[in-house]
């Protein structure tokens, strides 16, 4: 695999019962880029999100991160491989703050043994320490400094999305797989979704791979588009060439080429 290949999948299946949720797909996500996945209600987009990041078993094929067969991991072990996921509705800790909310997002936390952190309480200390500093720095990235002490639940759904990247920071990722952030959130919040998503990848260093049916949404901040329909890969360009493609307009968007 190219060293320029970040996640790749071959010949991958899905079936539930005699339904083809995943039928053979093939593509690859390229490192230091936003990837969009797009394509028509059940496509199987968020079966593969499932397949990637161990919360469903494949059937057949291979998935591949970092040159590493992640086929038939677990959530835990593609988490601590660096792959992190949101799904479409946000999953907030509702009645802890906006901080606490990152605070409690870091893995193995030293404290966690109750022995370990009676024992070594400087490291946990420490750990805090670095965990708070790390929390302050992630919500002025996502552009929630000024809603810290705020409860979770109080947030609209835009800032809702927002705190997920922000605890999904916290976890140090390599790949984040984002399922319809800009759905159901206004204009203005969308705009502030995007800077936050270009900035995390170009100044945090961490790819995306996002599911997305508004379309002026992940074409304006996407480097490649990946187009799926009926369990399969349709095809894979930049968006300019993804909004001129036949089989595109015939099959998602909704026109033909002569319309």
């Amino acid at each position: 695999m190219s060293s320029e290949v970040l996640l790749k999948l071959e010949n991958v299946h899905k079936h539930f019962g005699g339904v083809k949720a995943v039928n053979g797909v093939d593509f690859e996500v390229s490192s230091s880029k936003i990837t969009g996945l797009i394509g028509p209600n059940g496509a199987g987009k968020s079966t593969i999100f499932n397949l990637i990041t161990g919360f469903s078993e494949i059937d057949d094929g291979f998935i591949y991160f970092n040159d590493e067969d992640i086929s038939f991991s677990s959530p835990q072990k593609t988490v601590g491989l660096g792959i992190v996921r949101t799904f479409q509705i946000p999953g907030e800790l509702k009645n802890m703050s906006v901080l606490d909310n990152l605070l409690v997002s870091p893995m193995h936390h030293p404290g966690e043994s109750l022995l370990f952190g009676w024992i070594n309480r400087s490291k946990s200390k420490d750990f805090e320490k670095n965990t708070l500093t790390l929390a302050e720095k992630n919500l002025e990235i996502v552009g929630l400094t000024h809603l810290m002490n705020e409860k979770a639940e109080n947030l609209s759904t835009g800032q809702k999305k927002l705190l997920e990247l922000g605890r999904i920071l916290m976890m140090n990722p390599k790949l984040i797989l984002l399922d319809e952030p800009a759905a159901g959130i206004n204009p203005t919040l969308i705009k502030n979704l995007s800077k936050v998503i270009l900035d995390i990848n170009k100044k945090q260093k961490v790819d995306f791979l996002i599911i997305e049916h508004n379309m002026d949404f992940i074409m304006s901040i996407s480097d490649e588009i990946i187009v799926m329909a009926e369990g399969e890969t349709l095809v894979k360009g930049s968006p300019e060439e993804i909004q001129k493609n036949p089989k595109v307009l015939n099959s998602y968007l909704g026109y033909g080429q002569n319309e």
